[in-house]
């Protein structure tokens, strides 16, 4: 089966984060953060909120299906795909991804920012001599090899099986040395 490749700027809009200042007491739209994802999850009531225009908001609202990224710090590269969503917009120092194509699944995408490829091609591209980056350029370079779409599908059904199996696993070999 013959695979595409194109770079993720081909395929997606990336775009940086609304720069502002998080707040638990303003009543705006959730201000999502990397550090408010841990393990793969984000618990949106305790997501800050931040204040922003209408127009900055429709610029800059997280949708499901998009997937965020760290651009900078300890955490260049983390990514989390949106699979429920708030109202809510990406802090500045996440890149959105939002695909504009209908060649690629944001799940398939997802499963590629977990793979060692992506994770060398990061390493491999991020400056910065204290804590290195990764921007919106650099992530819009980087290509993406792709099957057809029913294949992804069925390569994306079989991760999420074998990471639930995973993540069962683990939780009762917590439980046995808890026990």
């Amino acid at each position: 089966m013959e695979w595409e490749t194109a770079k993720l700027g081909d395929l997606a809009q990336i775009n940086y984060g609304y720069t502002a200042k998080a707040s638990f007491e303003i009543n705006g739209p959730k201000f999502l953060r990397i550090t408010d994802i841990q393990d793969g999850v984000v618990n949106w009531p305790t997501v800050p909120s931040c204040e922003l225009s209408e127009s900055d908001f429709i610029k800059h609202k997280l949708e499901t299906g998009d997937i965020v990224f760290a651009r900078t710090g300890a955490t260049t590269g983390k990514s989390f795909l949106i699979n429920e969503v708030e109202n809510s917009v990406a802090a500045s120092y996440l890149i959105r991804l939002r695909l504009s194509c209908d060649k690629v699944l944001p799940e398939f995408v997802y499963v590629f920012f977990q793979t060692k490829q992506y994770w060398d091609l990061v390493e491999a591209g991020s400056t910065g001599s204290a804590q290195g980056g990764f921007n919106a350029s650099k992530l819009s370079n980087l290509e993406i090899n792709f099957p057809t779409l029913p294949e992804q599908k069925r390569i994306v059904a079989l991760l999420d099986t074998v990471f639930a199996d995973l993540d069962q696993t683990r939780a009762k070999t917590e439980q046995n040395l808890k026990n």
